[in-house]
């Protein structure tokens, strides 16, 4: 059937406020068009008029959220979802909600997100309602996938390796984002929704096998009560072996897939794709076999640098192998309490994401983890760390950012985005279409 209904777009709609005089026509319609990087275009809506502002570099304070912070932001926003009575009624979800939103709005903050934080809102019946509150604060902009930050780091181990130096590791953040982390916000983004069939119960599964495997760990380290250091060294080699050991077991499947194929068996597309120490070793490889410009030297290289210690040293297996060998510690002292379902991907998160982050703020146990890792372990990075717990400390870690602003900055942020950059925000556009339910 034909439609009648027709959509009409006028350019005009896309030249927002704040509007000022027009230099060349002297109208009031001299609005905001686009703003990236460190350049604000503006258009006259009247004559048409166009010229760029520049704008400041900034360096912002990159500060990581775990996703139970946005689902309370969420719930106390959106009164039909269940839980909304209990974030409510406290009043640091509606506050770190004012604060951070003011940080960001200032240009002084960002909070990227990550993989993490899109699966597990793929498994949550207000997915939707989720992916709208942190792409609030992201903006967009969103950290690479973990093993992809685990394939940077461990071939800047391989370079560093190869020319017998010092580890040395790039932790700027805007390295393993988007790479827009630092510029001024544009005032529209585009963001789609779209999951391929299994994902969400293929997400499921893996997260309960992950959690199945950490109890079995957990209840080894009960019964085996060994110390830190047994333990980190342990877990620092761990993520080596597990590579070179699925490496190979990968390939001998693979290696059986025509004849399975002759047979009628066909392999299912997570068969077919390369897996992520396929990807690894096929990175690492390449990248050997360029520096020695021969493949059997460089296969042989490869293979000396798997037997070093280069990769136990990397920032996200340092981070991980405390964090597991501190859990060991609890376990071993006489903790009954098992590891929450997430811990394992918890852990994950923080280990790729800390190293580059200045904060985060992550729930109470993988904080008290990090706080148990004894004083000779303690971690090289400079990521302060907040939970619940000390919800008042991160209050006033943002409060303190928004208080650093200087009146030019300040005068600026009103040129581009509008009055008041101050007031706090009051509501989350897309949090209109909630419905009851369970969240």
């Amino acid at each position: 059937m034909r439609s009648d209904k027709t959509i009409r777009i006028d350019p005009r709609d896309f030249i927002m406020s704040p509007f000022l005089t027009c230099p060349k026509c002297g109208a009031e319609d001299y609005g905001v068009l686009s703003v990236s990087d460190t350049r604000c275009e503006r258009r006259c809506r009247a004559c048409w008029h166009t010229a760029p502002v520049r704008l400041p570099k900034l360096k912002k304070k990159i500060v990581y959220v775990d996703q139970f912070a946005y689902s309370n932001i969420m719930k106390m926003l959106c009164p039909d979802v269940q839980g909304h009575e209990r974030a409510a009624s406290d009043p640091f979800w509606k506050e770190l909600f004012e604060t951070l939103g003011v940080v960001r709005h200032l240009q002084l903050v960002a909070c990227p997100d990550s993989r993490e934080h899109h699966n597990e809102t793929l498994t949550s019946p207000f997915s939707q309602l989720l992916k709208s509150t942190y792409e609030y604060f992201s903006g967009g902009d969103g950290f690479e996938q973990a093993e992809g930050i685990k394939i940077r780091q461990i071939g800047q181990a391989a370079r560093c390796w190869l020319k017998n130096e010092p580890l040395v590791f790039d932790l700027e953040a805007a390295s393993i984002s988007s790479g827009r982390l630092h510029d001024w916000d544009g005032r529209m983004y585009v963001t789609v929704n779209g999951v391929l069939p299994g994902t969400v119960q293929g997400l499921r599964e893996s997260r309960n096998r992950t959690s199945t495997a950490l109890l079995d760990v957990f209840v080894q380290w009960q019964r085996q009560k060994k110390t830190f250091k047994e333990v980190y060294a342990a877990e620092k080699v761990s993520h080596r072996q597990a590579l070179i050991n699925g490496y190979v077991k990968q390939a001998a499947k693979r290696a059986q897939m025509p004849m399975q194929m002759l047979r009628g068996q066909m392999p299912t597309l997570d068969e077919i794709l390369p897996s992520w120490e396929e990807n690894q070793m096929s990175s690492l490889e390449h990248q050997f076999v360029i520096h020695a410009q021969d493949r059997q030297k460089g296969c042989e290289l490869l293979r000396a640098f798997l037997q070093s210690a280069a990769i136990d040293n990397t920032p996200f297996n340092i981070v991980g192998a405390a964090m597991f060998a501190s859990l060991s510690r609890k376990a071993a002292g006489g903790q009954k309490r098992i590891p929450s379902q997430g811990m394992a991907n918890d852990v994950e998160a923080i280990s790729v994401l800390l190293p580059y982050c200045d904060a985060m703020f992550v729930d109470n146990e993988c904080r008290e983890l990090l706080r148990g890792i004894p004083k000779e372990y303690k971690l090289p990075f400079g990521c302060q760390v907040f939970s619940y717990n000390t919800r008042a400390d991160f209050i006033r870690y943002l409060t303190e950012i928004r208080d650093s602003v200087s009146p030019e900055h300040l005068k600026l942020v009103e040129e581009v985005y509008g009055r008041d950059p101050l007031k706090p925000p009051t509501s989350i556009y897309g949090l209109n279409r909630a419905r009851k339910g369970v969240a």
